[in-house]
């Protein structure tokens, strides 16, 4: 945490805090379990948990669960504080199960954000309707708290993915945001008529779990659409890279490259994908670079550098407009960057530079090098893999580059093998 910049690594402390003091406090204000409660504890709990266990990956890395539905219903049924508790344990079992490796403060922040929306909900709610009240004969304090839940959520959530990559929160939150609000909506509805079933019949709330699988399904055919989008999209990028004789399929490798890397570091599906969809596009904004300068045979003036560089952004302008690619865009727009903070186009350096880039960036280098240009031929891997080592640290990140080093020699290796064993 400490290589984050420091309004990043304040904002992240600020929320893990904020969290920690609502339990204590929240919990003053508690009253008594009875033995209805405890069982929608438990089935809220065990609810919230499953529903995180399938995300559906909207645009790869853009994902959305249907355990709103029993954070929601736990936070009209049982006060802030065991609403925040029960939130809590099931985003820690959820990510338990799935496996997810992240860094701790990763992982606090996804709970804490979790844990203050839907307490938030739980307080406007009570303030509303008043401790003991009927849930559906309070309307107006369900819609104020569902709209609470999802403004705290989004916002946090926006606020520090906004800090990390420098950008404005409010810039594209509609064009991020419309896709996925019908079925927030969706789930928040069903959240409020299970909390009004569950108030006369705990158990009524297992009834629920289809409906949330419902719109699972739902979100599932909507992400079938926005793939063969993704599809069309990949194959311009191919197209554009057929410009140039000397960059043909260059793309293509890349994308491969760096999947199998992101696999070798055993990142998460989602992750992989990401880079891999990123690589493959990582070039597309060369669709608005003049011919004159992609095409020179020699070395670039600095006019020529400049507007070579603008690639970067063009390609980010083109993708963030598409929901399938929106995350890809950010990777697009920044796979010049180092990790010293001397890349293009903002300077960013460290933390600020997720992984994905580094793996991207590597994958880049290694195929720029080792192939032929019209000014030189293809390096042998000896002098690439100095290189990679010389830039260790300081144009990506170590371990991207050990991971990188140690996938060619061990590939590099096994075909010596096979090559003896078939001269043999």
């Amino acid at each position: 945490m400490s290589r984050l910049r420091w309004p990043l690594r304040l904002y992240i402390l600020a929320v893990l805090g904020a969290a920690l003091i609502a339990l204590p406090v929240s919990a003053a204000f508690r009253a008594d379990l009875r033995a209805p409660d405890t069982v929608i504890l438990a089935l809220v709990t065990a609810m919230a948990a499953v529903g995180q266990l399938r995300p559906v990956h909207l645009s790869v890395k853009v994902k959305m669960t249907v355990d709103e539905t029993a954070t929601f219903a736990a936070g009209l049924l049982l006060g802030p504080f065991y609403a925040m508790v029960a939130t809590a344990a099931a985003t820690l079992i959820a990510l338990h199960f799935r496996g997810v490796r992240q860094r701790w403060y990763n992982r606090g922040f996804n709970t804490a954000s979790s844990i203050l929306a839907t307490g938030s909900a739980a307080v406007v709610y009570a303030s509303i309707a008043g401790p003991g009240s009927m849930v559906v004969r309070e309307p107006w304090a369900i819609l104020l708290a569902a709209i609470t839940k999802y403004v705290v959520h989004t916002a946090l959530v926006d606020v520090v993915v906004a800090l990390q990559v420098r950008r404005n929160p409010l810039t594209g939150w509609w064009r991020l945001h419309r896709r996925l609000l019908p079925y927030e909506s969706a789930l928040l509805v069903l959240g409020a008529l299970a909390a009004i079933a569950a108030q006369a019949q705990p158990w009524t709330l297992v009834l629920f779990a289809v409906p949330m699988a419902v719109v699972l399904l739902t979100l599932r055919d909507s992400a079938g659409v926005r793939e063969q989008t993704r599809e069309a999209i990949l194959e311009l990028a191919d197209l554009i890279d057929l410009r140039d004789p000397y960059t043909h399929g260059h793309s293509q490798r890349v994308a491969e490259l760096a999947e199998r890397l992101a696999k070798r570091l055993k990142l998460e599906f989602a992750q992989v994908e990401l880079i891999r969809d990123a690589a493959r596009v990582h070039d597309i904004g060369k669709i608005g670079t003049n011919d004159l300068v992609l095409l020179k045979p020699g070395p670039l003036t600095e006019e020529e550098q400049a507007e070579m560089r603008r690639h970067a952004e063009i390609g980010h302008r083109l993708l963030k407009r598409l929901p399938e690619f929106w995350e890809g865009a950010e990777l697009v727009l920044s796979h010049h960057e180092r990790h010293d903070g001397t890349g293009y186009p903002r300077g960013l350096r460290g933390d600020e530079l997720p992984l994905e880039v580094s793996i991207i960036s590597v994958a880049d280098t290694y195929d720029a090098m080792s192939t032929d240009r019209p000014y030189r031929k293809g390096l042998a891997w000896d002098v690439v893999r100095a290189e990679l080592i010389r830039q260790r640290g300081k144009q990506w990140r170590e371990r991207a580059v050990d991971a990188f080093i140690e996938m060619m020699d061990q590939e590099r290796r096994s075909a010596v093998r096979i090559d003896r064993a078939s001269a043999a």
